[in-house]
């Protein structure tokens, strides 16, 4: 998906005065960097956060039990990630994603390369995704595009 195609789905949000919120681990902080390349952006997007470490999620206020019962790279803990900076930043809606981008985590057992999980929460109402792409000879700036390509494709689903 181009840039073209992401503004038009920041712009409906803009015409809608539908605000929007990002809780990011193995995209970086791309998500967000991607929906303020849209001009008119700050007007529905408040911010977000980076959270790489689990610890940096749990200080934000992910839930420690769910990284503990399902993982770090898990469907809940995305979804977990996204209910918190919405609560956080009060937003219509908020994504939170999770998953790994190169080599497998050494610091989380989980870990599986190329397989990451993401939520889109619209008002209380989550929207969980697992992708599970072949990511070997990417690098790993390819591979956070990759994602974020991802969760775009669902916004815009999403977004009417």
């Amino acid at each position: 998906m181009d840039q073209a195609e992401k503004d038009k789905i920041i712009h409906k949000l803009i015409d809608a005065h539908r605000t929007i919120s990002t809780m990011e681990s193995c995209t970086a902080g791309l998500i967000a960097s991607t929906i303020t390349d849209t001009e008119g952006a700050s007007a529905i997007f408040p911010g977000g956060y980076v959270t790489y470490l689990n610890e940096t999620k749990v200080f934000i206020g992910v839930d420690k039990n769910v990284i503990v019962q399902y993982g770090v790279y898990s469907k809940e803990c995305a979804e977990e990630m996204a209910k918190t900076v919405q609560k956080k930043m009060k937003t219509d809606i908020a994504i939170g994603i999770t998953g790994t981008t190169g080599n497998v985590d050494p610091n989380n057992a989980d870990s599986v390369q190329g397989v990451a999980f993401f939520c889109i929460l619209v008002h209380e109402k989550p929207y969980v995704f697992e992708v599970h792409a072949e990511v070997s000879g990417m690098s790993r700036h390819e591979i956070k595009l990759l994602y974020t390509d991802r969760v775009f494709q669902e916004l815009k689903k999403l977004v009417k």
